[in-house]
């Protein structure tokens, strides 16, 4: 099998070689035939438009379908915006769940958790603090509640736009309400529809 240079094969399982070139897969242990799937890093989609990204993708998807465990399905493209200021949801902090999703562990699995932006409490950028990171793991991950709460109370007032700092959960790739699914490629773009992270089927 051969794949072109703008897929990275990402594993965690097995590490095999096609055409003098290292591809890692991921095992699907729950697959009863015990197949093996592929996480497939699409990097030549950053920085393009979003229309271009899809049809990079798709033409890849075209030449290995067997890899994107499709069935004789489509490949599902799932665009995400990416957060900005103006974003609706821009007061509440992403709290990275494990895959329980019952308590906070951060996006790097050390209990931290970040929040993006400046907290400005007057109008004209004047007030603007940063805030956080935050520590939610204490010995042991914190909840998602009380981990909330000890965000809030650290930033009691509103903003210029009259919002109270808030969270909501961010359950990881795997997780009960967020499963694998290697038929699904999620796409990140900006407001101007340019993709900015490396797509990847997940």
């Amino acid at each position: 099998m051969k794949f072109s240079h703008m897929i990275t094969i990402a594993a965690t399982v097995a590490t095999a070689a096609a055409d003098g070139n290292l591809f890692k897969t991921l095992s699907d242990a729950d697959q009863e035939r015990a197949l093996f799937t592929y996480s497939v890093v699409f990097e030549e989609c950053v920085g393009r438009l979003l229309p271009d990204c899809e049809a990079i993708i798709a033409a890849q998807v075209a030449q290995n379908p067997s890899i994107f465990a499709l069935d004789g399905g489509n490949i599902n493209f799932d665009v995400l915006p990416v957060r900005n200021p103006d974003s609706p949801d821009y007061f509440k902090v992403a709290l990275r769940t494990d895959q329980a999703e019952t308590h906070v562990t951060g996006i790097l699995g050390d209990g931290m958790v970040w929040y993006p932006y400046q907290w400005c409490t007057e109008v004209g950028g004047t007030g603007c603090v940063n805030i956080g990171p935050w520590d939610c793991d204490v010995g042991l991950p914190l909840t998602i509640e009380q981990c909330c709460n000890a965000i809030k109370v650290t930033v009691p007032l509103p903003d210029h736009k009259g919002n109270y700092l808030d969270c909501h959960p961010d359950p990881p790739i795997g997780s009960v309400s967020n499963p694998i699914d290697y038929s699904r490629v999620r796409i990140h773009v900006d407001t101007n529809n340019i993709v900015v992270h490396a797509p990847k089927n997940e």
